[in-house]
């Protein structure tokens, strides 16, 4: 996919072994780089000493560029410590709005706290106006719910949270600390994903089970929607404490944003991706001389589709592999300059080639536009695109780069005006029905429903597809209430 971006990954860690506190810092980088592919513009950690005092730094870049040193020298020992990688959603791409978001009281009378968030927070201005002396240092929505949460009067964090989570909408994954102590939150829909995982007394929270795998840590299982993890030094605790009839996670993750590794509603990306492609040869059984992969998320796919349709797989587009995931850019002028310098191509045989490019999904269409000119210029004769998710046609504001429905290639069009435009000779999108069916495959669902999305409607969220499967009304999306009976429910 070209630069669609969700995006943010966070990371938590908490350690109970004294032995193990240099590993633990090691550990905190480790597993933030490597939910790198969730955002790439800046990284940062915050960590609480023995005496729960805050540190933090934050810079511009990757993670291996702002902690090209490893573990600051100028950093006590942690006790637990949280970490952030972000792309742009709400708020311009600056130092300023680079997390965590470290938070004071002007006076010194509140304990700071620091916060790290995935997702997007749709009513800020409503937040803003209502509480316009809070907010002063950045534009973006993760500082709005750190300022809430500093200054709110409940008695702990959880009360804190409490309060504060009937006047958030959007999406939102926390870690957070505060009172000594890390906190970790799922926003009561489940748009984002949160996991947990253990490994010699030490605990860990992140966006993603990749974190897990990259410092050997043991995933327990997914954060459930609305619950709240509590690490301290008498271990792990964890409540719901928002619950709603519906949740639902963004079902871009597992076609895009999610690394194929990770596990997502139980079952592994990889595993996914590869129904997918099942399910687009079954509904394209096209003819071609090779299956072509956009790399890298598509590759599942194009295995799959070239398997069921013994046509021969051969990547034929490589990727740099220090290029920036274009979606992610924050302006449509750098994507296009990014594109120019993202691929390479093995020239030998395409040249007269049939093809077949499989892609994740269709965005705004640079990326494939770009790639079918330089595939007519080597030779080839036909080029057929293939798409692993139905049409996005409409936007996102629940932590996606879906800003503008005009940015949108298929908003608007149909499938001869998107190959016209894209100059290939057929496009073809995976379709909702199609969609279900694989998820419900990869989850081992029964097929017994006759509804063609019963699986979506159930477990995840497709709005940017149907404008359905999302809890919130299109009108509610600013500053109007939810529907009544989608509140969150605290419990008494």
């Amino acid at each position: 996919m070209e630069s669609l971006h969700d995006k943010c990954g966070v990371v938590g860690i908490y350690t109970r072994n004294p032995k193990a506190i240099h590993e633990s810092e090691q550990h905190l980088l480790l597993s933030l780089a490597a939910l790198q592919h969730r955002g790439q513009e800046s990284a940062g950690i915050a960590i609480y000493n023995n005496e729960d005092t805050l540190f933090y730094r934050c810079g511009m870049g990757k993670v291996q560029e702002v902690f090209s040193d490893g573990y600051p020298d100028t950093f006590p020992p942690m006790k637990c410590g949280i970490g952030h990688v972000r792309y742009s959603t709400t708020g311009s791409s600056c130092i300023e709005n680079a997390g965590p978001f470290v938070v004071r009281d002007d006076q010194g009378s509140i304990p700071p706290l620091a916060l790290a968030h995935n997702g997007n927070i749709i009513n800020t201005d409503v937040l803003r106006a209502w509480h316009p002396h809070y907010f002063t240092t950045s534009t973006t929505d993760s500082e709005i719910i750190a300022s809430l949460l500093l200054h709110d009067t409940g008695h702990s964090m959880r009360e804190r949270l409490m309060n504060i989570i009937p006047r958030l909408r959007g999406a939102y994954s926390l870690t957070i600390l505060a009172e000594g102590k890390l906190y970790a939150l799922r926003d009561p829909w489940g748009l984002r994903p949160l996991c947990v995982g253990y490994t010699d007394n030490t605990w860990i929270v992140a966006s993603e089970s990749c974190a897990l795998d990259r410092i050997g840590a043991t995933f327990i299982r997914q954060v459930d929607p609305g619950e709240l993890i509590t690490l301290d030094d008498e271990g792990m605790r964890s409540e719901v404490i928002a619950t709603t009839p519906i949740s639902r996670l963004c079902v871009l993750e597992p076609i895009y944003f999610a690394d194929a590794t990770s596990q997502l509603n139980g079952t592994v990306t990889y595993a996914i991706r590869q129904e997918i492609g099942r399910e687009l040869a079954r509904e394209y059984p096209r003819r071609a001389d090779y299956v072509v992969p956009v790399p890298e998320t598509s590759i599942p796919m194009a295995i799959a589709y070239a398997d069921a349709t013994n046509i021969p797989y051969e990547q034929l587009i490589t990727r740099n592999r220090y290029s920036d995931r274009t979606f992610i850019k924050p302006t449509q002028n750098e994507r296009l300059k990014a594109l120019a310098q993202k691929f390479s191509f093995v020239k030998a045989k395409i040249l007269g080639a049939r093809l077949i490019i499989v892609d994740d999904s269709i965005v705004r269409g640079n990326t494939l536009k770009h790639l079918a000119s330089h595939l007519r210029q080597l030779g080839a004769r036909e080029i057929h695109l293939l798409s692993s998710s139905p049409p996005l046609r409409h936007t996102c504001h629940f932590g996606i780069d879906i800003p503008k429905e005009t940015e949108l290639i298929a908003a608007g069009r149909d499938t001869q005006e998107i190959a016209e435009e894209l100059q290939v000779d057929s496009v073809g999108y995976l379709s909702l029905r199609g969609l279900n069916t694989a998820l419900k495959n990869a989850h081992r669902t029964p097929l017994s429903s006759e509804s063609s999305v019963d699986c979506l409607d159930e477990q995840y969220c497709f709005s940017c597809m149907a404008l359905r499967g999302w809890p919130f009304r299109p009108q509610s999306r600013m500053n109007t209430p939810l529907q009544a009976d989608l509140l969150p429910v605290l419990p008494t």
